[in-house]
């Protein structure tokens, strides 16, 4: 039989749970400033009282927001992450290591296109990062960095230079996010190819005609000849 103490501590749970949601939505869409405690109690379907209740002030809310959009990115892109770390510590050949690098990038992208990451989140993110506030340091220490770390790291064994080394810190940069232009242009994306939606089948297709282009890019990097 439930207590009436876990029944109030669960109601509580989701009662959070959905001004969190609401709160990364309207932040993402408005903005801090523009974004008042009123709208996320509103689209909550809680009472305004309730924000300060469970939450303390609307920074800490917006804090909140940040830490639940991490933990989804990290616990979305746990199993591709740990299968490059995984499979590039036991080999040490290049074609293999361009290999795990391109097939890393295309899971990226598609974690990135997927119907669950809503673009209010990326909107939150891109947001956040103009502010170099609390939220954005919670986002960048949580999932940012550490991929970029992973990736810079078999990017430089690739590339045969120092995890330090300038172009390999650039490179590993620019291949993990050249793909972000995808999901904030994804209209102009949809227009250009005549799409009506993007459907994991059509992501699939961008991925085949851009997966060429990241192989070539890493091998100009290790200076090895393409193959057909």
């Amino acid at each position: 039989m439930t207590s009436p103490r876990s029944t109030e501590a669960s109601r509580g749970a989701l009662a959070r749970e959905r001004m969190v949601l609401a709160a990364l939505d309207l932040f993402g869409r408005h903005g801090f400033d523009a974004t008042t405690t009123r709208m996320i109690a509103q689209a909550a379907s809680m009472n305004l009282g309730a924000i300060p209740y469970y939450f303390g002030t609307k920074e800490d809310l917006y804090a909140q927001a940040a830490g639940h959009l991490a933990s989804f990115i990290e616990q979305e892109q746990a199993a591709p992450l740990a299968r490059l770390r995984e499979q590039s510590a036991r080999t040490s050949d290049v074609q293999r290591l361009i290999d795990l690098t391109v097939d890393f990038l295309l899971d990226e992208t598609r974690l990135l296109l997927a119907d669950k990451v809503p673009g209010s989140w990326v909107q939150f993110f891109l947001r956040a990062q103009t502010e170099h506030g609390e939220a954005f340091e919670r986002v960048f220490a949580q999932v940012v960095e550490p991929v970029q770390r992973s990736l810079n790291e078999v990017v430089a064994r690739i590339m045969q230079r120092s995890p330090d080394d300038f172009h390999a810190r650039t490179l590993s940069f620019f291949l993990l996010h050249q793909f972000i232009c995808l999901r904030l242009a994804d209209s102009v994306l949809m227009r250009r190819l005549e799409w009506d939606a993007i459907t994991p089948q059509r992501v699939e297709q961008l991925l085949d005609v851009l997966a060429p282009h990241l192989r070539a890019q890493l091998l100009s990097a290790a200076n090895l000849p393409r193959t057909p």
